[in-house]
């Protein structure tokens, strides 16, 4: 019978590895025929659901999704095709395979029209069926191969590498850059799961939006932590009244947060199409809404393009001042009203540049947070500090911020620095207070800390922060 095929025991066993972590929904109202696909079917497929009519399996779809669906064509409430039509308006790429009893034009060309990927036969012909169900299995894992790399594993959503190769096909779209503001510290503080469920929440707000205003689902990305893309073929004009609705309505969106319904806030940045490395010009645009809290559409004027410059220039500027040890503490005299003496000094951080000039914190240090380059120059300065004053009768103080508290290795090395100083009663740190205070508890530890070894504790800028 099969004289010139293939080995059909080698051809099954291939397809039995394949198939292996594949989903199969199978949909069958006769139930002497549904029998007999499954016993033929779960050698082959570890994970296999079967319903009995179209209505069961378009609910059973819609509700998870299916690697394959196999489908009678002929059946009661809804046919095979209704059923694979309804189902694709939710899953586009749904890979389907048909049951039939007979050859049909009409109803070829209508499953050509909808993609469905191939027909099986009944009674089963085993070979055919081996056949058809090998080149289907090849087809799902190429597609899940594709999909790890495309879809966002955490929301579902297209991923950044899909962006990516979207923006080179789809050169005339505007792009626009969502964030979500606050994610990090909501993260940092319940955690992953918590984060991860805040992501998936707010993915599915997106595209409930998008669904209300009529726009397509399919140009929805995540890249990264909280930021989440837009590309669309609208003028960058008419995309921007799109995502100031669509910020309208998130931002009135609750989401839950460890049982909580919290409200969060959103910034965007557009850019326009034609623009080169429009990636990261969208995501400049993005920083300047963070700052002026509102809507920004990128453009390519001095002022904008020279704050990105200088912003790439301190970046470096930090790095090898870091390497090459030129942070350096300055110090003000704090003198005393009534006497006109000099109390104490306060120690001051400064960068001095390869050309010798005197940078001063309000152009690195926010850089330097954003770069992870912060706790280092704060051990540069505190060294610095203590080993100028070690041998003077003169007190000093020093400034920490709540980043410095928080580093568990920072913290340590402050403490330490501080057990090792020959008169720690002489060291004030004050904290800043600009900063905003997440975990009273750390500050309070760390403060006792300091108070058994001797030193002061002060609040910089008292009252205008917290």
């Amino acid at each position: 019978m099969f004289i010139n095929q293939p080995n059909i025991r080698e051809m099954f066993q291939t397809l039995q590895k394949r198939a292996s972590n594949i989903s199969v929904l199978l949909v069958e109202d006769d139930k002497l025929i549904m029998k007999e696909y499954l016993n033929f079917l779960r050698k082959i497929f570890t994970n296999i659901t079967s319903k009995e009519n179209g209505q069961e399996g378009l609910e059973e779809a819609l509700s998870i999704k299916y690697d394959l669906i196999i489908s009678d064509i002929e059946m009661p409430l809804i046919n095979g095709l209704e059923m694979i039509e309804k189902i694709k308006e939710k899953h586009p790429n749904q890979v389907s395979l048909l049951i039939s009893a007979h050859n049909d034009v009409d109803i070829l060309h209508k499953s050509v029209q909808l993609g469905v990927n191939g027909f099986i036969f009944k009674p089963i012909d085993r070979y055919q069926m081996i056949n058809a169900l090998s080149k289907i299995v090849v087809l799902i894992n190429l597609t899940k191969a594709n999909e790890m790399y495309t879809i966002d594993s955490i929301t579902g959503l297209y991923s950044l590498a899909k962006l990516e190769q979207d923006i080179l096909e789809k050169q005339k779209h505007s792009l626009a850059f969502l964030k979500i503001r606050g994610f990090k510290k909501i993260n940092n503080f319940y955690g992953y799961k918590t984060g991860n469920s805040i992501l998936i929440q707010s993915a599915d707000i997106l595209m409930e939006i998008h669904k209300k205003l009529n726009l397509s689902t399919n140009n929805i990305y995540r890249m990264h932590g909280a930021h989440f893309a837009i590309l669309s073929d609208m003028d960058v004009k008419s995309l921007q009244k799109v995502v100031a609705k669509i910020i309208s309505i998130f931002e009135s969106s609750t989401i839950d947060v460890d049982a909580q319904q919290i409200y969060f806030e959103m910034d965007a940045g557009i850019v326009n199409p034609h623009e080169e490395a429009s990636l990261s010009h969208a995501d400049t645009a993005l920083e300047n809404s963070k700052e002026n809290n509102k809507i920004v559409i990128y453009k390519q004027d001095k002022n904008f393009s020279q704050k990105h410059l200088n912003r790439l220039h301190y970046m470096n500027e930090i790095k090898s001042g870091l390497k090459e040890n030129r942070f350096t503490p300055y110090y003000q005299p704090i003198i005393d009203n009534t006497t006109h003496s000099i109390k104490k000094y306060e120690a001051l951080a400064r960068l001095i540049a390869a050309d010798g000039k005197v940078i001063s914190p309000e152009y690195f240090l926010s850089i330097s947070k954003e770069t992870k380059l912060y706790n280092m120059i704060t051990k540069m300065i505190i060294t610095k500090v203590l080993n100028d004053f070690k041998d003077s009768e003169c007190s000093v103080s020093i400034n920490v911020s709540i980043d410095d508290i928080k580093n568990n290795e920072t913290s340590t090395f402050i403490l330490k620095e501080i057990s090792n100083f020959p008169q720690p009663q002489r060291l004030v740190l004050e904290l800043l207070e600009s900063e905003s205070v997440d975990s009273y508890s750390n500050v309070r530890e760390f403060f006792n800390k300091v108070k058994m070894l001797g030193c002061k504790i002060a609040i910089d800028d008292f009252g205008s922060g917290y």
